[in-house]
């Protein structure tokens, strides 16, 4: 009872505290800080020209995981400065399954029982300017995106092992946003997008949310968000490519400071 009495009365002194705070601050917003959870499901291919390993089907990777995932939003008001945001997710994950035929990976064959783990992160760091008209808000930029990509593949009852990794340079995608503010319902509507394709080598993500503004300085988001990337495999010669995706729902918490 006086946990729950003392965790009421800090609820209340934080809530006073951003209220002065924003009486105080007219640059309240240029930065904002989102965090949340992002229910996942992992896809996608291992292909070459001797066949193709589905990453859920074939390696297991067949549930959902809730993952974390963080975005730093840095504004100015600057006119010539570009704003920023970063945003970062880490999936990590390792699973068992039992193969139905064999199967190649790079220059390894797996019969039967084989494990695998993965770690799959991205850093985006968005430069980007922006056009307002009313209730609506047009961003454009450049995604500057790093993909972390490892997964090891072994064989339990032979001796084949095989590590696969993702694309090694830093990638740069054009980044779209609309965003639609409808202040009358505390509500808002946005759409991001960032797709690039040069060669075997391809990166998209994109997200799709609805905010709802519980306090002035806080918001509460539910979305979609879809990223994935394509590569190639330099180090083999039976042309094998990569093809993986991630996405799900997710649900943020953001706070504007």
């Amino acid at each position: 009872m006086y946990k729950m009495n003392f965790l009421v009365i800090l609820l209340l002194l934080v809530t006073k505290s951003f209220a002065v705070y924003e009486q105080t601050n007219s640059t309240l917003g240029n930065v904002s800080i989102q965090t949340g959870i992002w229910n996942t499901s992992l896809n996608g291919t291992i292909s070459n020209v001797d066949n193709n390993v589905k990453i859920s089907d074939d390696l297991g990777f067949d549930e959902q995981k809730n993952i974390t995932s963080f975005v730093l939003d840095l504004k100015n008001d600057v006119y010539w400065l570009p704003n920023v945001q970063m945003n970062y997710f880490l999936y990590r994950d390792s699973s068992h399954n039992t193969l139905t035929s064999s199967k190649k990976i790079s220059s390894d064959i797996f019969n039967d029982k084989i494990t695998s783990d993965i770690k799959y992160s991205e850093l985006n760091t968005i430069l980007y300017g922006f056009l307002q008209k009313d209730i609506f808000t047009f961003d454009i930029g450049v995604n500057m995106k790093k993909i972390y990509f490892e997964e090891s593949v072994s064989s339990v009852l032979g001796s084949s092992n095989v590590i696969i990794n993702g694309p090694d340079s830093l990638l740069f995608l054009p980044y779209i946003a609309l965003e639609v503010d409808l202040d009358f319902m505390d509500t808002i509507l946005k759409a991001e997008s960032s797709i690039l394709s040069i060669g075997d080598t391809e990166a998209k993500d994109y997200k799709y949310s609805i905010s709802y503004r519980i306090m002035k300085h806080m918001y509460i988001s539910y979305g979609y968000r879809y990223n994935s990337f394509k590569s190639k495999n330099s180090n083999t010669t039976n042309d094998e490519k990569y093809n993986i995706n991630i996405k799900g729902n997710y649900l943020n918490v953001k706070i504007l400071f």
